[in-house]
């Protein structure tokens, strides 16, 4: 792994921050083939490589090639939402809990001594990337995050679909995974979610499901889309499959 990024521990140096705001990045480029506006930051790449083919005599002839390439990277981070298939699950109401330890900075004693919520686990949060070498030769590492305008997960919008309209807190429970220091603490937040009722096909989900299945779809298939189109109301949305299929 790369050293760490001086001292940087994340967006802003906080690892459960939020995203960095229009204006505040970590480093500018100074570049003919890099321009920044209020809103984008256009860059202009030349790919190289080599074309190899074979002449009338059999040899080799290499022909270098190039092929410019556009990007268009906007500097202000939208309003995204998460939306998970099967939130009520082990998957959803773990990952949810998580990031709401994160967003609230959250601290809890466990078996082995005192936990502090953090981002350690993601290779975008918590993992560095050398910028260049600075005048005294030494090697510049920022955070991988800070390479561009990025949504942080403190920052996400999160909902989601599942069969069974237990709320979130209780599907907590029902997974068993998270210490009971840290349910407590994310307990009131999340008896507040309830995940969307879900399309429900028992040829595609295990037969044990099936006594939980009480939060479902009725309708046609074509009904079932057009109500999972109405559900996701954010102009940008990761839809993320995080139910069991058996």
């Amino acid at each position: 792994m790369a050293p760490h990024a001086n001292g940087i521990n994340g967006v802003n140096g906080l690892t459960n921050g939020s995203s960095a705001p229009l204006g505040s990045e970590l480093f500018v480029v100074d570049s003919p083939n890099v321009t920044y506006t209020d809103n984008e930051i256009r860059s202009t790449y030349t790919y190289r490589t080599t074309k190899v083919t074979k002449n009338a005599n059999g040899k080799y002839v290499a022909q270098p090639v190039s092929t410019v390439y556009d990007f268009k990277t906007n500097r202000k981070v939208p309003k995204t939402g998460l939306m998970l298939v099967g939130w009520g699950g082990n998957n959803g109401s773990t990952v949810t809990a998580g990031i709401i330890a994160n967003r609230n900075k959250l601290s809890w004693e466990s078996r082995e001594g005192k936990k502090h919520a953090n981002y350690y686990g993601s290779v975008i949060m918590a993992s560095t990337i050398k910028l260049g070498t600075g005048e005294d030769g030494k090697e510049i590492y920022i955070p991988f995050h800070d390479m561009l305008p990025m949504l942080h997960p403190n920052d996400l919008v999160i909902g989601g679909w599942d069969i069974s309209k237990m709320n979130l807190a209780n599907a907590m429970d029902r997974a068993a995974v998270l210490e009971p220091d840290l349910k407590r603490q994310v307990r009131e937040e999340m008896s507040k979610m309830h995940p969307l009722p879900s399309v429900y096909y028992p040829d595609f989900i295990a037969a044990n499901q099936g006594d939980r299945a009480n939060n479902v779809l009725p309708g046609t298939k074509a009904e079932h889309v057009e109500k999972i189109r109405s559900d996701i109301r954010l102009a940008l949305v990761i839809a993320h499959f995080v139910a069991g299929i058996y």
